[in-house]
């Protein structure tokens, strides 16, 4: 069987603290490793997107509302991609 998750594609994650959120597969890991020997994957994306902004708001409160804060996940997370769903297209 080919391989599924590739390096670049976007995944659906289906269980845990980040469920419905879009990600990224950063590293696949079909064979596993000696401590983890099962399939699973690191995946980065978006935790917190960033909100409307309008003119009438302040510099500082801008630069708060347009800040952005990233998760990463892996290791056991995702044993076997159960808690992933991938996407037909690759991020660009």
């Amino acid at each position: 069987m080919g391989k599924i998750m590739k390096t670049g594609k976007v995944v659906l994650l289906l269980f845990g603290r980040y469920a419905g959120r879009k990600a990224v597969v950063v590293k696949p890991s079909d064979e596993g490793t000696s401590d983890k020997p099962f399939s699973h994957a690191l995946v980065a994306g978006i935790d917190r997107y960033p909100r409307k902004v309008t003119k009438r708001m302040s510099k500082k409160k801008v630069q708060r509302r347009s800040a952005i804060k990233p998760f990463f996940e892996g290791g056991e997370l995702q044993p076997c991609y159960a808690h992933q769903v991938h996407c037909r297209d690759p991020f660009r």
